[in-house]
């Protein structure tokens, strides 16, 4: 095990078992965020701005911490792969996949969507950078029957 690995492999499979529950729950929070932000951004459109402008920024500070325990996982999920010499979880990798083709997707049509109310550039760089993080590293393409997505 390289001095970068921090656990070994086993703890890394344990503890990925375990995490992939806890990644579904948050990208379902996401989801429900992203249509209660709608729900407020078009209540803000409807001259209710005072009230649904603070739902919004607690909207998008969740959405953020959302995005930040996301990332650190799939970091911790590049060691397992790395330090367990290309060894993968399928809940994780499943995970990472929607992630990539549907939550930023999601995510970054709403940032987009609400920037006219409360500005969203950094969290819309933070999202890209994540979203291209995970694309550049090949060890976290879903693979499928020898299909890449």
């Amino acid at each position: 095990m390289s001095s970068k690995c921090k656990k070994d492999c086993y703890t890394y499979s344990t503890i990925f078992e375990q995490e992939s529950d806890r990644i579904a729950q948050l990208m379902q929070e996401q989801v429900s965020l992203i249509k209660n932000g709608n729900i407020a951004y078009n209540s803000y459109l409807s001259d209710n701005r005072d009230e649904t402008l603070n739902e919004l920024k607690e909207i998008i500070l969740r959405l953020r911490e959302i995005r930040n325990i996301i990332l650190n996982k799939i970091d911790d999920y590049e060691d397992f792969i790395s330090c367990c010499k290309g060894k993968k979880n399928k809940d994780m990798d499943l995970l990472v996949a929607y992630y990539l083709e549907a939550g930023s997707k999601r995510e970054e049509e709403f940032l987009k969507e609400i920037s006219n109310a409360i500005n969203t550039k950094d969290d819309l760089f933070n999202l890209r950078s994540l979203v291209i993080k995970i694309k550049s590293n090949k060890d976290l393409a879903y693979e499928d029957d020898n299909k890449r997505i």
